[in-house]
């Protein structure tokens, strides 16, 4: 309801992640602390614990379709950027990206916009809902120590809220160890193909400040990215090099054996030469006079526990800021030279507070209550000197908007086991109020008309909602479950600059108001899971109903995000582990096959933009994704182990929403090996072997490629 008033590449060894890990193998295994109001996990050999449900649960019991990558994997295996776990995850893309410090996601074929609108996906750092009104972006974050990443496809939004649509990525950072002392450290250094060397290193150290107590943990991460794509404005060679740095801290006390209190801060740069977008693709070359994409965030949260007995009770607060500028410089043929400089800065505050059943009895449940208040401030100027109309001077066009959003909710979910658990049935909901306000301070030049036209206004909107879950699971057998899911997601309108709005209707012929309502979807699922001794499948199949979807537009030099009209979706995930006969080798395989169709498109919007008609696949999404990976282990004696990794992924071409051109299909190749003996492990890698360069997305006409092949070496030692 609407009420309106007005690569990065790593330095390490990414891409070989051993899997999805739906049901993962030894290599994945992973325990995490109990949750609270949670029943006891066993910590069975290839036991993977998720908190997708917000308890502690073994993912093989999680009746969702979840994928986890935990963190010992994640060590071993040098993945240190989300890009290559997101190519792991069936129907899950990495959208249009501006630098290394920011990404765009996008699961089974619910699109996001590239610059604007709120995100399909929801993106939490630990507890922490990241989010910045109106606009898609996540952050990026070096992985090293990190506990595990979690992926649920699908509406999440009963327990997650906030931009879970089409679903939710976690990052989870280990907590601290109140017993024991720990330092690790790891160096890296690497080369691109036709690029420039970079390299980095991490370090983690745990300290007990009162034994069983108090600890303190933290690391601290600096990359080097070498730059690959000749600018020829400036004759400069490797011209987007990049850096990056992370450091987080977490201080934790158990006073009490009822009481937790956990204290973190976390800040994360990254400075890059231009940005991601290429302006031709093969070989890779830019064409800007200047250009820089920066980006940084510092996150301060808290968490408390508190055990009632009959439930826990838990809050999590945090705050973030978080900073994008992006400033370049070049030529748009027919306008002639311009610069464009493009500042982001939001600032946001989140409060979830929670209590959750403690185990004992079929029935489990969690109900809550989140607030956030956040703003996103989003200055734009855009210099044309040369451009002139009947011999004027040129025109400057700038925009100095701010995007205010105020939103509570309340949520619950239970489920209950039934026929001495041979069937579990969870009913869940979260009803959700947003008010949005939109200031703006803009000054448009209409190329055509030659005409410069200053906006100065306030416009307000309400969002309001209510999300269902239904699901249910059947446990024939204790190797397998089958279970199937209805289930509500929702995205808040957006408010566009009424200059901008008013831009794109004369250039499109329709009516658009500077204020769209939210959209919702919703999604039917049915799978299983199941396991046959060393095999284990996954499999589900969905159908979506995308109602109002909010797309991004760009009939002039700036994009509005509208609703066109509706999409219908439907596809099929699969996942398949074995762990072979032969000792220590394991080969997973998991793929999607997504179908999504405009419905009810506005007829001025598909005649002027014939890739957006009704039944035309839904642009920014691919119909097939693919992805293979095998792990092998071997004792070579003397107390070391060979460890060989191999992962090929592939995702099928896809449409830019902004003019219709294909990012062609793209596959890509990589291989580690290496050798461990106890606390110490050195490797050498090899990322996208068959060195493709073919475009990933194709943003407003220009080119997002992937880093050339890239060979290295890392070492890492612990203590």
């Amino acid at each position: 309801m609407l009420k309106m008033r007005g690569k990065l590449f790593t330095a390490s060894a990414m891409g070989l992640i051993l899997p999805l890990a739906c049901l993962a193998a030894p290599a994945l295994a992973q325990s995490v602390p109990d949750e609270p109001g949670s029943e006891e996990v066993g910590e069975a050999p290839n036991a993977i614990i998720v908190t997708a449900q917000r308890r502690a649960q073994s993912l093989t019991e999680v009746p969702q379709a979840v994928q986890a990558i935990g963190g010992e994997a994640l060590k071993e295996l040098g993945v240190e950027q989300i890009q290559d776990v997101i190519a792991l995850v069936p129907s899950a893309t990495i959208g249009s990206t501006i630098s290394v410090g920011s990404n765009t996601f996008q699961i089974r074929g619910v699109a996001a916009s590239e610059t604007d609108g709120d995100p399909t996906v929801g993106f939490y750092l630990d507890n922490f809902a990241f989010s910045m009104p109106g606009r898609p972006y996540a952050p990026a974050t070096d992985f090293y120590d990190l506990n595990r990443i979690e992926v649920l496809r699908g509406p999440s939004g009963t327990l997650y809220g906030l931009g879970s649509l089409g679903g939710t990525i976690k990052l989870l950072t280990n907590d601290p160890d109140l017993d024991e002392v720990e330092l690790s450290t790891r160096i890296s250094a690497n080369i691109t193909d036709g690029g420039e060397p970079g390299g980095g290193g991490d370090v983690m150290f745990n300290v007990p400040v009162s034994t069983g107590k108090v600890a303190l943990r933290g690391v601290v991460s600096y990359k080097m990215i070498g730059g690959f794509a000749d600018n020829i404005a400036t004759n400069k060679d490797d011209a987007n090099d990049a850096n990056a740095f992370t450091g987080r801290v977490k201080l934790r006390a158990e006073p009490t054996e009822r009481l937790m209190v956990q204290l973190a801060a976390w800040h994360n740069r990254s400075n890059q030469d231009y940005s991601n977008r290429i302006t031709i693709a093969e070989p890779p070359l830019l064409n800007q006079t200047f250009g820089i994409a920066d980006s940084k965030f510092t996150l301060f949260t808290g968490d408390i526990e508190y055990d009632l007995g009959f439930a826990t009770l838990m809050s999590t607060t945090g705050h973030i800021k978080n900073t994008v500028v992006v400033n370049n410089g070049g030529f748009i043929p027919g306008i002639g030279d311009f610069t464009n400089f493009w500042p982001l800065v939001t600032k946001n505050f989140n409060e979830d507070l929670r209590l959750a059943s403690n185990p004992g009895g079929p029935l489990n449940w969690i109900v809550g209550v989140f607030y956030q208040n956040g703003e996103t401030k989003g200055g734009q100027s855009v210099a044309l000197p040369d451009f002139t109309v009947a011999n004027q001077v040129g025109l400057a066009t700038f925009n100095d908007n701010t995007i205010k959003s105020k939103a509570w909710a309340v949520y619950g979910e239970a489920t209950y086991s039934i026929l001495d658990g041979l069937a579990d049935l969870t009913l869940g909901g979260r009803y959700f109020e947003e008010k949005r306000t939109f200031i703006e301070n803009s000054s448009i030049t209409l190329i055509e008309a030659g005409i410069e036209v200053p906006t100065v206004g306030t416009d307000r909107a309400k969002n309001n909602t209510f999300n269902p879950r239904f699901n249910v699971s059947i446990h024939p057998t204790d190797d397998g479950m089958i279970y199937a899911e209805v289930a509500k997601g929702f995205r808040s309108g957006s408010i566009t600059s009424s200059s901008i709005i008013s831009g794109a209707n004369t250039a499109l012929g329709t009516n658009f108001d500077n204020s769209s309502p939210p959209d919702t979807l919703w999604n039917y699922e049915a799978g299983l899971k199941w396991s046959f001794g060393l095999m284990d499948v996954s499999l589900s199949g969905y159908y979506f109903d995308w109602k109002d979807a909010q797309i991004e537009l760009s009939p002039t030099l700036q994009s509005i995000v509208v609703p066109i009209g509706d999409v219908k979706g439907r596809g099929v995930d699969a996942e398949l582990s074995w762990r072979t006969p032969l000792d220590g080798l394991t080969l997973q395989a998991a793929g999607n096959i997504n179908k999504t169709e405009l419905r009810d498109v506005i007829p001025q919007v598909a005649a002027a933009l014939p890739w957006l008609a009704s039944g035309s696949q839904l642009p920014g999404t691919a119909k097939k994704t693919f992805s293979a990976t095998a792990s092998y282990t071997a004792d070579v004696g003397n107390g070391w182990d060979l460890k060989v990794n191999g992962r090929y992924s592939y995702r099928s071409k896809q449409q830019s929403v902004f003019n219709g051109a294909y990012a062609p299909w793209n596959g890509f190749g990589s291989a580690r090996i290496g050798f461990g003996k106890d606390d110490f492990d050195i490797a050498i890698f090899s990322n996208n072997i068959g060195n493709s360069g073919r475009p990933i997305s194709k943003p407003g006409g220009q080119n997002q490629v992937p880093y050339p092949r890239t060979i290295g070496i890392t070492m890492e030692k612990s203590f």
